[in-house]
């Protein structure tokens, strides 16, 4: 039995075509509130999910600052706030080019699936546009859903009709690599590029 031709290129966005690192923000704000308990502060947004919260829609940017501002007393304006939330992206230069290189060749369709808030991706399109340019974008907080739930796996085979067989998945998180497989996905754990780049030759080849 042939092994069917891959025309669908899914790419996860943190830690894979942008790096991310939270603890930017947390340093960020510390520096300003030199009373704020960073390590309460990142507990309380972890044990109330206002993260996932965010990232599934349920909550929007100004009322998750209206939260902690009111909770930890923060002298942080909005502002200054969303700033430090967003300002903690950097490019991934290598995978930059390899995005360019597969989508010239036109017998892929592109696509972007993040779990992502509005917030973050408006920072990103802002400063890093050839995220924007992605035709295809496929983002959590608008579907009111999480990788790895298989309800949001779900909805991105019904909406754009693809076939699971003829796709390949690159995500840096092990749990989202697990349960897309399952649906039958070509799945590439995205850690070191080098790797990567021989992994994907082999698939395509």
């Amino acid at each position: 039995m042939n092994t069917p031709k891959i025309k669908n290129i899914i790419f996860d966005l943190g830690n894979t075509l942008i790096f991310f690192d939270f603890s930017y923000f947390y340093d960020g704000l510390k520096n300003i509130e030199n009373s704020l308990n960073i390590s309460e502060f990142r507990r309380y947004i972890i044990k109330n999910k206002l993260g996932d919260k965010l990232c599934t829609g349920r909550l929007t940017f100004p009322r998750y600052f209206k939260i902690l501002k009111k909770k930890f007393k923060l002298k942080t304006g909005y502002s200054d706030f969303k700033c430090l939330y967003s300002d903690i992206f950097w490019e991934n230069k290598e995978m930059h080019k390899f995005l360019n290189e597969v989508s010239q060749k036109k017998k892929y369709r592109i696509f972007l699936f993040s779990n992502t808030d509005a917030a973050h991706i408006n920072y990103i399109y802002h400063n890093f546009p050839f995220i924007k340019h992605i035709k295809n974008k496929f983002l959590s907080y608008k579907v009111n859903s999480l990788k790895p739930e298989k309800k949001i796996f779900r909805i991105f085979i019904e909406r754009y009709k693809i076939k699971p067989e003829e796709s390949v998945f690159i995500d840096d998180m092990r749990p989202n690599i697990k349960a897309i497989s399952g649906l039958k996905f070509n799945a590439l754990h995205y850690k070191a590029h080098r790797k990567f780049l021989k992994d994907f030759a082999k698939l395509v080849s």
